[in-house]
């Protein structure tokens, strides 16, 4: 889940209606994502699901990196640090893992990671489609600030466990791997990476998960504030 601001940016800006059509693209992308994921949960089951939504995944999640792109510019006010290592956690599991090890397709984490990803980023990026235009409706905003307290556990531990899934198949094929020797006299051992790569979760989780429950304390909190 990455974080952006909450501000407003004045529409008839140059880079507002840029971020108005990203916003509105990326949201309608998830969805696409959501229903196809439905759909094959409700005729195949778990069996499929990858074929099914992995053509549009692998688009809109990587239209992400856009999203670091957008803070580094100060596009948007968000700091790259918050936003990087969500993008950058998300950009690895669907690629050096879920692309290339089919045992973490079919893992139980897939689903979870799925639904996870695909519902909260329909309603933040409808947030903040909406928010540029100051026409935020308050169960949006709810939505965007109340889902991730479950969502967000469920997508990390689904990521987890499709790393978990991918391990054993990476240390038999050497996929990623670089052994010794070579020219540039170095050496990379990709289970290992990935294994470190995900011990780094325990830290950074919690780093992150307290800083959406402050967003959430300070948005949630201040709309009740100006109804009163």
């Amino acid at each position: 889940m990455s974080s952006s601001s909450s501000k407003k940016s004045e529409p008839s800006s140059l880079g507002s209606v840029y971020l108005i059509f990203y916003n509105g693209f990326l949201s309608v992308g998830w969805l696409i994502v959501l229903v196809q994921a439905i759909h094959n949960f409700l005729h195949e089951g778990h069996s499929g699901l990858w074929k099914s939504t992995s053509d549009c995944l692998k688009i809109f999640q990587t239209l992400a990196i856009l999203e670091i792109v957008h803070s580094a510019v100060g596009l948007v006010p968000s700091s790259v640090g918050v936003v990087f290592p969500q993008v950058f956690s998300r950009l690895v599991t669907l690629w050096p893992v879920l692309y290339t090890f089919k045992e973490s397709q079919e893992s139980i984490g897939y689903p979870m990671l799925l639904i996870a990803w695909s519902v909260t980023e329909v309603v933040r990026y409808a947030f903040y489609f909406l928010n540029i235009l100051d026409r935020v409706p308050f169960i949006i905003s709810f939505l965007r600030y109340t889902m991730f307290i479950v969502l967000y556990p469920m997508g990390v531990t689904g990521e987890l466990l499709c790393m978990y899934a991918a391990v054993p198949k990476a240390s038999i094929v050497g996929v990623y791997s670089i052994t010794m020797p070579n020219s540039l006299n170095f050496t990379f051992n990709f289970p290992y990476a990935l294994t470190i790569f995900g011990l780094m979760y325990i830290p950074v989780f919690p780093m992150l998960y307290s800083h959406m429950l402050a967003q959430r304390r300070k948005v949630l909190h201040g709309s009740h504030k100006k109804k009163d």
